[in-house]
């Protein structure tokens, strides 16, 4: 006959509440990432009307498929000439778009999690080719390829919340 386990309830209910720990942290690192591909994604877009970082949406379960307007809080400027973050439409169009991010739940890590961009110039400013002579591209590498590889150098070293 086979050995009897005599604390069985109390093994499983150890059992149950490791898991629940687990879900809990990689809940936790899910959310880490997130937030940080959020930031890193919108730290390098440039801004000029403010579409493209204003479309930077968040969703659960299935990708967004709406473009918003830009937020007009204000001239353009000419923020070729200025350093990233500094555009003048940058803060009301990020606000606006961090909303999206703000009413996910991220209880449930095994959730797929969209972030998706609809403006117009987003595949251009992501091929650097926007805004085009005589003025230069502001992010000539892009936004998405050097946050996807930032986010997967990072997961790589364990460098995400324990």
């Amino acid at each position: 006959m086979g050995a009897v386990i005599p604390n069985l309830d109390e093994v499983f209910a150890q059992i149950a509440k490791d898991i629940e720990a687990l879900e809990a942290r990689m809940a936790k690192n899910i959310q880490a990432l997130v937030l940080d591909a959020d930031k890193h994604l919108k730290a390098l877009t440039p801004v000029y009307t403010g579409s493209a970082v204003r479309n930077y949406i968040w969703t659960v379960g299935e990708p967004n498929a709406v473009t918003y307007d830009a937020i007009e809080d204000g001239p353009t400027g000419r923020t070729n000439s200025m350093a990233l973050g500094q555009e003048p439409r940058r803060a009301a169009n990020e606000t606006a778009a961090m909303a999206s991010l703000l009413a996910i739940d991220f209880s449930n890590p095994f959730q797929t999690f969209y972030c998706t961009n609809l403006s117009p110039d987003i595949e251009g400013l992501e091929l650097g080719l926007l805004p085009g002579p005589p003025l230069s591209s502001r992010s000539p590498n892009g936004m998405f390829g050097i946050t996807e590889a930032y986010l997967e150098a990072k997961v790589a070293s364990k460098g995400i919340t324990s």
